[in-house]
């Protein structure tokens, strides 16, 4: 009798507050307003894959390797001189190496093997990142040394491995995605080390296992009149379409908590996206949707990780685990991130004052001489808007120590930057030419220090002056 009396209680209880709850409640359209909910998650898990897949689809859209790094998929592009404003299919692209590129399906090619020529104690990374733009691997100097050597790219669990390292292979790297994003880059000491540069960038190359042991060449590339250009992205739901492609072509098991829910809107159901399977209310919630995610993002990204000196630090990138709002951020505004061991990505919008950067003001920053970067490190010029580097009277899009014929340093070894639009008075002054508008600053830092890693390294400050 007790234990019926307590039941009745708690459940009165329980109706009694449902009832006021209800009774705050503001009518809504249910099934609108879920697959508004489940669309937001939806664009902002597949915000990697998204960007990724849009690189892949400009990158690819070729039918030959070209000089300006665009390949047919399994095939590799090369760049033969330093990015600049042409380039505009990747945010933020670097003005310091030339490039190499490959966008592979492990299911087409098989086990792949990853050539490394002898680099000269030059800098160098072959970075392979899957098709959620998660690191799966970095090949650099430390770890394969100067005399270059053979690495095989394999889909995780592939039965090969049972008989041990294949010949002639020194390692071996496993991706938990069969589509693959290879991004290799040659550091270029000024316009003088071009041709010694392009000797040492020829030598990367990737082919299929099966010819391992086979002379091979240098790729063969096309002249591009132009840098590789975005496509037309895709139209309304069509977004949903292609991130229920991406998701289906990679599934990650551990993210089945999540992705599971997207079936109620279409996405890794039975079978694929179709539009058309959706009710109006649906299709209105998912283009509501659709207007607010890319909002959320760019504006989660303008105050992105953990700052130093006004700098956001970006220490997520490659590595993004469960945190799908940054790995969506940092892809908008710089895809294809290098883990922060690898390289940092310190960036800004805003100067010492939390002001707007723009070209109708002037700035300085001055790196002291123990700049964190035991490679090198430069600082880039963005467009505020789209984050591509803008023309200007004397080509210069960077300020970079790899460079040093271009550099002028103080008597204490440091280095002054003067980042205004037109040239400065002081000749002493390094000048990172500016646009008349609103900017965005990005420094790299190769190879890291320990204490810029552990955000103890207090970045110089962007002043106005």
């Amino acid at each position: 009798m007790k234990k019926a009396l307590i039941a009745t209680v708690i459940t009165s209880s329980l109706l009694s507050s449902t009832a006021v709850f209800a009774a705050q409640l503001t009518p809504v359209n249910p099934q609108e307003e879920l697959a508004y909910t489940l669309g937001l998650q939806a664009f902002i898990y597949g915000a990697g894959p998204l960007t990724v897949a849009q690189v892949r689809a400009a990158s690819t859209n070729v039918d030959a390797p070209m000089d300006n790094g665009a390949a047919p998929l399994n095939m590799m592009g090369k760049t033969l001189k330093l990015a600049g404003p042409e380039d505009k299919v990747v945010p933020t692209v670097n003005n310091d190496s030339l490039y190499s590129q490959s966008h592979i399906n492990l299911n087409d090619t098989g086990p792949l093997v990853i050539e490394i020529p002898p680099t000269d104690n030059r800098y160098f990374i072959v970075q392979l990142l899957d098709d959620y733009s998660e690191a799966i691997g970095n090949l650099i100097k430390e770890n394969v040394g100067e005399n270059g050597g053979k690495y095989l790219l394999v889909n995780k669990g592939w039965k090969g491995l049972e008989d041990g390292i294949p010949d002639g292979i020194d390692g071996i790297i496993e991706s938990r995605t069969p589509l693959v994003w290879y991004i290799q880059r040659t550091s270029v000491f000024g316009d003088k080390d071009l041709p010694t540069a392009l000797k040492v960038h020829d030598g990367f190359i990737n082919y299929p296992l099966s010819e391992l042991g086979q002379a091979h060449q240098p790729v063969k590339l096309t002249h591009a009149k132009t840098g590789i250009s975005r496509l037309a992205p895709p139209k309304g739901l069509e977004w949903f379409k292609l991130i229920d492609s991406e998701l289906r072509a990679n599934p990650i098991a551990g993210d089945a908590a999540i992705v599971d829910q997207f079936k109620y809107i279409g996405i890794g159901g039975d079978k694929p996206f179709n539009a058309d399977d959706l009710t109006a209310d649906q299709k209105k919630g998912l283009l509501r949707a659709l207007n607010v995610a890319p909002q959320i993002i760019q504006y989660a990204s303008r105050d992105l990780g953990v700052k130093n000196n006004g700098w956001a630090m970006m220490y997520e990138g490659g590595r993004y685990g469960n945190d799908y709002l940054s790995r969506a951020s940092i892809n908008f505004r710089a895809a294809g991130l290098n883990t922060k061991e690898r390289a940092l990505y310190p960036n800004r919008y805003t100067d010492s004052n939390d002001q707007q950067l723009s070209g109708k003001n002037k700035y300085r920053m001055t790196m002291p001489a123990d700049a964190p970067a035991k490679e090198f490190w430069s600082l880039t010029m963005y467009d505020a808007k789209h984050l591509f580097m803008v023309p200007n009277s004397i080509d210069r899009y960077s300020v970079s120590t790899n460079r040093k014929d271009e550099l002028t340093y103080n008597k204490d070894g440091s280095l002054t930057v003067c980042i205004q639009n037109r040239k400065p008075t002081d000749a002493s002054c390094n000048w990172l030419p500016a646009p008349k508008d609103d900017f965005y600053l990005h420094l790299r830092l190769y190879e890291p220090t320990q204490a810029v890693l552990d955000n103890t390294y207090a970045l110089p400050q962007v002043v106005k002056q």
